[in-house]
Formats: structure tokens, C-alpha cells, sequence
């Protein structure tokens, strides 16, 4: 029967695999938005599966359902991939995560897709966001193989696109058309850092408010309706609004503290053609953060009381555009697979640490729409490297969730000796 020791010495000395197969993963351009190279990653990630020998399905998203979601995307491909190999009739364990990565941006000090190895860190984008949590949970499944370890069950990859854009169109997907039906365990191999298990996400809306006024001439303002006045009114219903929203906090382990209640932002702004014109339109972006007692329905209905009291103080008209939203999601530290990951982090890091994301992720297509309510995210990489310049992920992160991940599985799907 394999063992622990086994499968941390196994999985040490597969080090220089497992960063050359990340490394060639990072190469491919899946930047998000748009959508580009999705086929590309698709074709990469059904090689390296058919060669471990999985069952591999490639879900091609219709172009209508694209529209849907994203209609300025709606002529880029939409794939996503699917991995199932089965040692028996046991329990089904599901690793799932994405393959876009946000655009590379600028100021980087390195090629964001030519991956550089410095000592213990790999730098690329999507290094820790979240390739390296795809890598991990193969390699997991290739070290059991090979120390034979007693397995009664199957395992489910899945590696997703458009997470970073809201999902709907990746996991999502895959959750509407039944794809994770039959899952018993779920792992998203998000990065958390490989010391940490998160149990869910708060919830988020993102929305657009457009005022809307009558041109005139700046010399001649009393003849138009300032669109900038009108959303001044409604930025200033906004901050009196944030600052109730301060007042809702969760007691839920949400990572770090500072995010233990539900706020709004506004992100973008746009508004005015010269500088003697009165303008006519006024855009605002907004990001509005919920604490997972809060629901999306409700916060809707609190911005359409603010956009309808700002109509009657300005004698205007506001539009409101939804962007995407995702409500909160949480499963108990006490279920299955929370508690079989938190030993086997302690096994590494002397403790474990349950935490709640600040931002939101698929896993509430698994929770929520697919009604798993056995789902985790686990995966190395850390939050702080997410989206920023330099992006890196640890090596020794990699190894560590890698082992966690092995052990788990054999945990819950087979046998294994201590």
C-alpha cells in the first residue's frame, strides 16, 4: 500500500517536470479580455491529458450563448476541456479551474510569456492565476499512479476560460449542461497559497449608471441639463450608501479583514465632448461588493431606489446597465473535504487556516447551480499575485499543494497507509 512518504518523495522528484510542463503552459497568450488563444490552450491541455491517458472532451461553447454573456466577443471560440479516468465505482473527485489569465498590462520587468525561473520563483502571467493550480492537480493524479497508490473511485479535470470575465461562458457552462452531475468532491485550484483553505467568496455586482441631460453651449448653460450634476447627485446617494454598508459584516473567516463587509466602488468614469459644452451623458462604473448574508436581488433593488431618488431630485433620467454579477457562496469547514485538505495542510504548515475570498470565482457554479455543496478552492499561488506586474508563483508552493492534493485524493477516493 503507498504511503505519505511515498508520494512527498515522488513528488519532489518530479520538481523539474512540473516546471517545465508550467512553463510551457505559460507560454500560450490566453489573455482575458478578449478571449484570445483559447483554441490554442484547448489543444495544449487535451495533449497533456490524452497523453496521461484521461478520457478528454473538448465543450465548445455556441456562439448564440457567447452573445449572451459577451457580445463583443461573440466571434472568438469559447473551449473548454474535460478529463475523466476511472479506477472503480467509488466516489468522484472533480479539480477544476481556468485557463485565461488577465491581459499582461504594462511595467513588467520581465516578457510575460517567455516564463524565467529565478531560484524558487516562476514569473509569468497566470504563473500564480491559476495555471499553476492546473499543473498541480495533474500532477497529483500522475503520483498516485505511480506509487500505486489504492484507488476506488474517478477523477474529473476540467480547465475552463473566461473566469476571469465572470464564468459564464467556462464553468458555468459546464454546470448548465450537467457536465458536474455525479460530483462528490470538488476542488478549485485557485490560488490561496497552499497553506489555506477557502470555503467560498463574498459576492459582487458590477453595474454601469448613465445620466442623461441636454447639450448647450457653455456660454448658454441654463438651456441644457448637466449630465456631471446629475451623476454628482448620485455619486453623493453612493457614499452616504457606503457608508451604511460598512455597518454589514460577516463573521465568516473572509481574508484579509478589512474585507469582512460589503462596500461599493466607482471605478470608471466618463462624461463631455469640449470644454464649452454642457454635456448630455455621464457614464460611472461601479463595483458593489456583497458579504454572503447579502443577495444580488436585494442589492439591485437598493440601487434602483438610489438611481430613483436622484430622477426626482434632478428632474432626470438615469440607465442602468448590469455587467456581471455573482452571489456569495460559502460551505461549511466541517464537510468532507474541508476537513481531509485542513489535516493535510497541517501536516506541512503545523495548522490550517480557513478563509472566505474577498473577490468572487467559479466555485459558486458548483455551489450554487450545480447544488455540490462538497467544494473547496485549494490551490498554490497567492491571492497578492493575482493581476499584478512580475506575476510569480513558488515552486515549493507547487510541490506542497501538490502533496496535499495527492493525499487528499487518496484519502477520499481510496486508501492509503500513514
Amino acid at each position: 500500500m503507498a504511503t505519505k512518504q511515498a508520494i512527498y518523495d515522488e513528488v519532489d522528484d518530479r520538481r523539474d517536470e512540473i516546471v517545465s510542463l508550467l512553463s510551457s503552459f505559460l507560454e500560450i497568450q490566453t489573455e482575458n479580455p478578449p478571449g484570445r488563444n483559447y483554441r490554442e490552450g484547448a489543444a495544449f491541455l487535451d495533449t497533456v491529458l490524452s497523453e496521461r491517458g484521461y478520457d478528454v472532451e473538448l465543450v465548445d461553447v455556441p456562439e448564440d450563448i457567447v452573445e449572451h454573456h459577451y457580445p463583443e466577443r461573440s466571434h472568438l471560440e469559447r473551449v473548454n476541456v474535460l478529463g475523466q479516468k476511472s479506477y472503480g465505482d467509488g466516489p468522484n473527485i472533480h479539480y477544476t479551474g481556468h485557463y485565461d489569465v488577465v491581459p499582461a498590462g504594462e511595467d513588467w520587468t520581465r516578457d510575460p510569456f517567455n516564463p524565467t525561473l529565478e531560484d524558487d520563483r516562476m514569473y509569468g502571467r497566470g504563473a500564480s492565476d491559476m495555471k499553476s493550480g492546473i499543473v498541480a492537480s495533474l500532477f497529483a493524479i500522475d503520483v498516485l499512479e505511480t506509487v500505486n497508490a489504492e484507488l476506488n473511485g474517478s477523477i474529473t479535470q476540467s480547465m475552463t476560460v473566461d473566469e476571469e470575465t465572470g464564468g459564464f461562458t467556462g464553468l458555468g457552462y459546464l454546470a448548465r449542461q450537467g457536465h458536474l452531475d455525479g460530483t462528490d468532491y470538488c476542488v478549485y485550484t485557485e490560488c490561496f497559497d497552499s497553506s489555506r483553505v477557502c470555503l467560498g467568496h463574498r459576492g459582487v455586482l458590477k453595474f454601469k449608471i448613465v445620466t442623461q441631460g441636454r447639450k448647450a453651449h457653455g456660454c448658454m448653460a441654463h438651456d441644457g441639463i448637466n449630465a456631471i450634476s446629475t451623476m454628482n447627485d448620485f455619486l453623493t446617494r453612493i457614499e452616504e450608501y457606503r457608508t451604511d454598508l460598512h455597518q454589514r459584516t460577516t463573521d465568516l473567516p473572509v481574508t484579509p479583514s478589512e474585507s469582512r463587509r460589503a462596500d461599493i466602488s466607482v471605478t470608471m468614469m466618463d462624461a463631455g465632448y469640449s470644454e464649452n459644452v454642457v454635456p448630455d451623458r455621464c457614464t460611472a462604473t461601479f463595483y458593489r461588493v456583497l458579504v454572503p448574508t447579502e443577495s444580488v436581488a436585494d442589492v439591485r433593488n437598493e440601487i434602483r431606489e438610489l438611481i430613483v431618488k436622484t430622477e426626482n431630485s434632478m428632474d432626470a433620467s438615469l440607465d442602468y446597465e448590469e455587467i456581471m454579477f455573482a452571489e456569495p457562496t460559502s460551505v461549511s469547514e466541517d464537510c468532507q473535504v474541508s476537513q481531509t485538505f485542513a489535516k493535510n495542510v497541517e501536516s506541512f504548515y503545523g495548522d490550517s487556516e480557513f478563509v472566505i475570498s474577498p473577490g468572487s470565482d467559479d466555485q459558486r457554479f458548483v455551489v450554487n447551480d450545480a447544488g455540490i455543496d462538497q467544494c473547496i478552492v485549494y490551490g498554490p499561488g497567492r491571492l497578492e499575485q493575482a493581476h499584478v506586474e512580475d506575476e510569480y508563483v513558488s515552486i515549493e508552493d507547487i510541490l506542497t499543494a501538490i502533496k496535499v492534493m495527492a493525499v487528499s485524493t487518496a484519502q477520499l477516493i481510496g486508501d492509503l497507509d500513514d
